[in-house]
């Protein structure tokens, strides 16, 4: 749902939240990985929440109120962005719980094991064995979907429309998943791993 004007917000309230996702953005990287559009609407909606409280006043409407209280927002989410990322660095991973949450999902301890890492004059195994450990953590943060959209467009090579109809999914969200895919990779610093 889009929050615009006459829908509930007056054109002032878009202009304030523009103006300072717009600032917020541009000074805060983890605010700059975010949707500009995901933003606004997660800010008008808090905003929305807390003008409730106000009677309207149509001749003097609260605009510094308003851009404090959207200040107020962005600097949460920055605060829990980072918590998020904090506690993200501290999470452990079992050698034996599957990468992709299934039964018979492969474990990182069997990645570890993979004859190919194990030849000791091959200078390239610990870089690839770092690689599958790599790809791994970022496979457990994906949703089942994403990780078998990789499989179908990565292992079996098919094509964006064949994956999509495997899925029975629309090409839009496919591509939307991709996104999403991508984020991930690159927010785990693996952007690399991916083709364009």
């Amino acid at each position: 749902m889009a929050l615009k004007a006459g829908e509930g917000l007056q054109r002032w309230e878009i202009a304030v939240s523009k103006k300072l996702v717009g600032e917020y953005r541009r000074r805060s990287r983890s605010l700059a990985r975010e949707e500009f559009d995901d933003l606004m609407q997660e800010c008008l909606a808090h905003w929305i929440v807390v003008r409730r409280r106000f009677p309207p006043d149509p001749d003097a409407p609260p605009v510094a109120y308003m851009a404090q209280v959207i200040r107020n927002k962005l600097t949460d989410l920055i605060r829990e962005q980072a918590a998020d990322k904090r506690a993200g660095e501290q999470d452990a991973l079992s050698l034996d719980a599957a990468l992709d949450g299934a039964e018979d999902g492969v474990t990182l301890a069997e990645l570890l094991a993979d004859t190919e890492s194990a030849q000791p004059d091959d200078p390239g195994a610990v870089e690839r064995r770092h690689a599958r450990i790599d790809i791994g953590r970022v496979l457990e943060r994906l949703t089942p979907v994403q990780r078998q959209l990789c499989q179908l467009l990565g292992e079996e090579g098919l094509s964006i429309k064949e994956a999509a109809e495997r899925l029975r999914i629309p090409r839009g969200t496919l591509y939307e998943e991709i996104k999403r895919i991508r984020k991930v990779f690159a927010d785990q610093g693996l952007g690399d791993y991916l083709k364009e």
